[in-house]
């Protein structure tokens, strides 16, 4: 890949990774648009620089879910109790689903899927238009927002988008549907690494584009916090619709 190919690829993984618009969706459209053919492992390394990102962005959010799993006593109080337990039951539905998806991944990385996945995002997307915050994360939620994580595996699907927009929809308010979003990102990209890491192969000239992931990746974290408080993130909808109609009328 030229390194031209190699800062676009990771300026689509880092900035369409958080913001609701499907990373791996717009990666199957830039691949077919550009005649390339990713390799596995690079694929892997872009992942990697958005778990990065992750564990920088959130890393006093990860201390204090840490301190309370251990009981410290001035931070009993505050919102981040038992939110280790909520991460684990959503992870653990993820991880049924995404390990049952695994092997015909592959098989779903087309243009048609990638579109239909935007349209489904969408609709998402602009469901939050009509929200009202009345309730904090318990199991019920934790366990549906699991559900929705493991669906976001297929391109197009944009995980934040409909992480996001079920926790908003189930009465949860935007900064813990934002922080409890991304925090439930940090074992599923974890152990989609796992997963493949047979698949590894380093090659110097992808440290380009980790690079350009990481960078990208941090400052859309901090746009896409700004939008959702600022009430502008139903807004997406538009994007992924029209880039999804657009793209199933020029199959």
């Amino acid at each position: 890949m030229t390194i031209l190919a190699l800062i676009i690829l990771g300026l689509v993984q880092g900035v369409a990774e958080w913001l609701p618009i499907s990373s791996d969706g717009h990666l199957v459209l830039v691949e077919n648009l550009l005649k390339l053919n990713i390799p596995v492992e690079f694929d892997i390394f872009l992942h990697l620089g958005s778990l990065l990102v992750l564990l920088f962005f959130f890393r006093q959010e990860i201390k204090e879910i840490a301190l309370h799993f251990f009981q410290a006593k001035k931070f009993k109080s505050a919102q981040y109790h038992d939110w280790v337990w909520y991460l684990l039951l959503s992870t653990l539905v993820t991880a049924i689903i995404g390990f049952s998806f695994y092997q015909k991944i592959d098989s779903f990385r087309t243009v048609e899927i990638a579109a239909f996945g935007l349209l489904v995002t969408s609709i998402f997307l602009f469901s939050t238009f009509w929200i009202k915050e009345r309730r904090g994360l318990n199991w019920q939620i934790a366990l549906i927002l699991g559900l929705v994580q493991g669906i976001a595996v297929l391109p197009g699907v944009s995980r934040s988008a409909l992480v996001i927009s079920t926790a908003l929809l189930l009465g949860l308010n935007k900064k813990q549907a934002f922080d409890f979003a991304f925090l439930l990102a940090i074992p599923a990209i974890l152990g989609a690494l796992v997963l493949s890491w047979d698949n590894l192969v380093w090659h110097n000239e992808y440290l380009i584009a980790l690079v350009v992931t990481i960078i990208s990746g941090y400052l859309a974290l901090i746009l896409l916090k700004r939008i959702l408080l600022k009430n502008y993130f139903p807004w997406f909808f538009v994007y992924t619709l029209l880039l999804g109609l657009i793209t199933l009328l020029a199959i």
